[in-house]
């Protein structure tokens, strides 16, 4: 009989294998406390984690569906199923730690969470000070405008104008598309998506860029606005986890990326996607699994 057919292959057991097989090699030396000290070089914060039972995941809950704050004051959204997944996956629980967005990378940094899962982009630039996996979903910028500039907003070209000026969120990755494809357009940043919406809602702006799935889902109960996407071909990009660099992270980001592969080949994705996406189609497993 082949040795695979002995017991079931599971996300599960390969990670209790794989662990008990580390174990052996780096001894543990820390205890579980409530927030775990960052991994000595004896260990991982893998082990840590896995010691722990806590995974600590930082967000910035201001972007429904994707990562927000629900009725009963709870993370919720796309990318917080997505955490409970893994951790679940992992045997442990997610603790959300909710941060304003132009300071969850100097709380990673600062060894606040384990991980970042909150709708980022890998950017280049941030790639210069932390890891990334590999990606596990892919956005779309999109602008929102108010319905009575519709007709001379009628095309994506017409939005190129010197004479408009667009509201960006400080430090996106949606600035990325305006410098791409809309170079001429006068740009404003502002600290958080919500300033971002209210200075188009309050006509500090002419537009504003944000994530399409974001903007949808904010004027669906509003009158006066409407919505349009960048979908010119490679607009989308990337969004990934981020954690620290170094050794000590090492055996965490090639489980993340593993996991990230298995998260899609075994179709877990779907109800979590259909749940937060309902009308968008499902993405083509070969952007996040390697064909065989």
């Amino acid at each position: 009989m082949n040795s695979l057919d002995a017991a079931p292959v599971t996300r599960r057991n390969l990670l209790l294998a794989s662990t008990s097989a580390l174990a052996v090699a780096f001894p543990a030396t820390a205890s579980a406390q409530t927030t775990p000290p960052a991994p000595s070089p004896a260990g991982s914060r893998l082990d840590a984690v896995l010691k722990s039972q806590k995974l600590r995941v930082g967000t910035n809950l201001l972007s429904k569906p994707y990562t927000f704050k629900n009725a009963a004051g709870e993370a919720d959204g796309w990318d917080t199923d997505v955490a409970k997944a893994l951790a679940m996956d992992m045997g442990v629980k997610p603790e959300f730690i909710d941060t304003p967005w132009d300071g969850i990378i100097p709380a990673l940094l600062a060894n606040k969470f384990d991980v970042i899962i909150a709708a980022m982009a890998n950017t280049v630039k941030r790639s210069l000070t932390i890891n990334f996996t590999i990606p596990y979903h892919f956005v779309l910028s999109a602008f929102i405008y108010r319905s009575a500039d519709a007709e001379k907003l009628s095309s994506l070209a017409k939005f190129n104008d010197p004479s408009l000026t667009v509201g960006s969120e400080l430090g996106g990755a949606h600035r990325l598309t305006l410098n791409r494809f809309f170079p001429r357009m006068k740009v404003t940043e502002f600290n958080t998506i919500a300033d971002v919406l209210l200075a188009i809602e309050g006509r500090k702006v002419n537009v504003a860029i944000a994530e399409y799935t974001v903007l949808t889902e904010h004027i669906a109960n509003k009158q006066g606005f409407a919505v349009k996407a960048v979908d010119y071909p490679g607009s989308m990009f990337p969004i990934a986890m981020g954690l620290l660099p170094g050794p000590d992270n090492d055996h965490l980001k090639t489980f993340l990326n593993i996991w990230t592969q298995h998260f899609y080949w075994s179709g877990q994705f779907e109800p979590i996607r259909k749940k937060w996406f309902p009308n968008a189609p499902l993405p083509k497993l070969e952007k996040f699994v390697a064909p065989l």
